[in-house]
Parts: structure tokens; C-alpha cells; sequence
């Protein structure tokens, strides 16, 4: 179709104009289409994090965390206090400046056009600072007013439904009334990107459940969540994906459905196994002389006539689930020479 609209549109011209025009045309179409299915591969990734580091003199609170986030689902950012969440979250929104690294939200770039960055996300930080002589209802009026997506009555709504009273100054609220005020004034300006950390600290198990329910209302809204928890409950109830984070790495990245489905299994195999020979797709976890334990994806019947044919026996399985991972992560401690990397120039 290309070649047979060039001919057509060449065909007044002389022959040697006519090979030159054709020639920068077809090249400027060829351009065209390669930046456009780039943009195309991009745009489905509404964060990309490429190898991103944060150092505080000698502690390295990030160290070269590479991360994506797809549009439309809900991210869980994993991991107890002090893994790097929050260092990671300021970085994006330009509240810190990366040491090394990129990273780009809506491909705006978080260093260079955090401004603009900004303008696309709604953030609740992990110590929500209000201000203590307002009247809930006059923040939620000053927070609506000032986010270019502000919904006033979106933000009554969500008030009135955590049971909040807004009459009541900040200063004499209980910090569960601030927690759910800034969530009020966070949920009600629904940006293509909602970054949400620690949201349901000092909330009750009542209170929890609806914060989670309004995460699920803003997904199906086209909206995409970072949902920053050490709660594992959370993570697996309403993450779509999750990375777990652990002393400014990110030790491990996947799908939520697909972690549930990874079956452990501990068993004896001949002295002569190979553990190089396990199906595609399985990890080995631990070798002990005869006893072998691996992790096998998927369902079991898949891997029965396997582990028959290679002389497993006596075996035990059990699905890993989130727990077991984030453990096989942060069980053993660390030494805190592994956790700085070589100095830069």
C-alpha cells in the first residue's frame, strides 16, 4: 500500500525528482511508524524505573532499583520500614534528587519534569502533615481546589461514607480521623496515577476494608494505584503485581495470581540428580546431600510424570503464597558491608 500510494503520488514529477521525493518520503513514513509503535510499547507503561540509586552520604537507601508498573492495575510496593518505599516514592516525585538512575511517569521524566509529573499523580505520604487549625471540610475544599483534578463533592462523598466529621478542627481529630481525611483529599482527585503509602495505618480492620474497596473503585475507574504496605493481607488482596523491596533493592517482581500458584516442594532424590535438569521455570531452593527443595509454577499435575521419572520420593508440597516469599527474602539478615556499592567519582 505504501509503495503503490508513492507511484501514484510521483507520477507527475520527473523521473530524477521522483526517486528522490520517494526515497525521503519512505523514509520519513519509516521514522514515523518506528516512533510511533515506540510510543505505542511505551504507553503501556504508565512508570518505568531503570536502575534508580539514592545515596545519603554512606547509606545507600536505594541502590539501582529497576521497576514498571502497567497502566491500569494496582502495584504493590513491598517491604518492612526502611527497605527504600518511601526514598523510591520521593525520588519519582521529584521531592529527591536519584543520585544515578532514570525514571519516567506518563513518559515525563521524574528528574527533569517533576513539575508536570506532579500534575498526573495524586500522592498520600506515609505522615500526612494537615493543617491542624482547619475544619475538615476546609481542607478538603483547599486540597480539591488546588489539584488541577480536584472533585469537591467526590471528596464530601468519600467522607461522609468513612463516617468523618468535618466540622471538627484537624487538631482535635484522632489520628485515624487525619489518616481518613487525607485519604479523603487524596482519593477525590482521581489522577491517571494514585500513589498511596502505608494508607491504612492507624485505620480499624472496618475502616481498612473500605480504604480497600475505594482502591478497587479507582482500578476500575481506569486509574493506576502504587500501593506502598508491609501488610502481606493487603498486598495479596487487592495487588495486581508486587515488587518486594529489601535495603534499597528490589529482590523480586511478579504477578500476584502467578505467586500463588508456585507449589514448594521438599523431597528425596537419587545422590546423582542433577539439579541443572529441573523443568523450565523452577527455581531450586535448597540442596541438603538427598533432600532437594524447589519451587515448581503452575499446577502439580504438570510435573507428576517429572518427579516420578527422576526418582523423587517421600514429598512434601505446599503453594508459597506472599508470605513464604517475602520470608525467603527477609528472614537472614543482611550484612550492612553488602549494602554499599563502590564509591563513584
Amino acid at each position: 500500500m505504501v509503495f503503490s500510494s508513492l507511484g501514484r503520488f510521483c507520477e507527475p514529477c520527473c523521473p530524477t525528482h521522483v526517486g528522490s521525493s520517494c526515497l525521503v518520503f519512505l523514509r520519513h513514513r519509516i521514522e514515523f511508524t518506528c516512533t510511533t509503535l515506540l510510543r505505542t510499547v511505551v504507553s503501556s507503561k504508565i512508570l518505568r524505573v531503570e536502575s534508580l540509586s539514592k545515596r545519603f552520604g554512606e547509606f545507600l537507601a536505594l541502590d539501582a532499583c529497576s521497576v514498571d508498573i502497567d497502566q491500569g492495575c494496582v502495584f504493590g510496593l513491598l517491604g518492612p520500614n526502611g527497605a527504600g518505599k518511601t526514598t523510591l516514592i520521593r525520588c519519582l516525585l521529584g521531592y529527591l534528587k536519584p543520585t544515578s538512575g532514570s525514571a519516567w511517569i506518563q513518559d515525563l521524566d521524574c528528574i527533569h519534569e517533576s513539575v508536570q509529573v506532579r500534575r498526573v499523580v495524586s500522592y498520600l505520604p506515609a505522615e500526612s502533615k494537615l493543617f491542624r487549625m482547619m475544619r475538615g471540610k476546609d481542607c478538603l475544599e483547599f486540597f480539591t481546589t488546588i489539584h488541577p483534578r480536584g472533585d469537591k463533592p467526590l471528596a464530601l462523598s468519600l467522607a461522609q461514607r468513612l463516617d468523618l466529621d468535618l466540622n471538627r478542627r484537624v487538631a482535635f481529630m484522632s489520628t485515624g480521623m487525619r489518616q481518613k481525611l487525607a485519604i479523603c483529599c487524596v482519593m477525590s482527585c482521581p489522577s491517571p496515577l494514585i500513589v498511596l503509602d502505608e494508607p491504612t495505618a492507624n485505620l480499624d480492620p472496618t475502616v481498612r476494608a473500605m480504604v480497600l474497596d475505594l482502591v478497587k473503585e479507582a482500578k476500575a475507574r481506569g486509574a493506576t494505584i502504587a500501593f506502598c504496605s508491609h501488610v502481606l493481607s493487603e498486598i495479596e488482596e487487592i495487588c495486581d503485581a508486587v515488587a518486594i523491596l529489601r535495603r534499597g533493592r528490589v529482590v523480586h517482581t511478579g504477578l500476584v495470581a502467578q505467586i500463588r500458584q508456585i507449589h514448594r516442594i521438599s523431597a528425596t532424590v537419587p545422590e546423582s540428580f542433577d539439579p541443572s535438569t529441573l523443568p523450565d521455570e523452577t527455581q531450586l531452593v535448597a540442596r541438603d546431600h538427598n533432600r532437594i527443595t524447589a519451587d515448581f509454577p503452575g499446577t502439580l499435575d504438570r510435573y507428576w510424570k517429572w518427579l516420578d521419572r527422576n526418582g523423587w520420593t517421600e514429598l512434601q508440597a505446599e503453594l508459597v503464597g506472599l508470605r513464604s516469599l517475602y520470608e525467603e527474602h527477609h528472614s537472614n539478615p543482611e550484612p550492612a558491608a553488602s549494602h554499599k556499592s563502590p564509591s563513584t567519582n
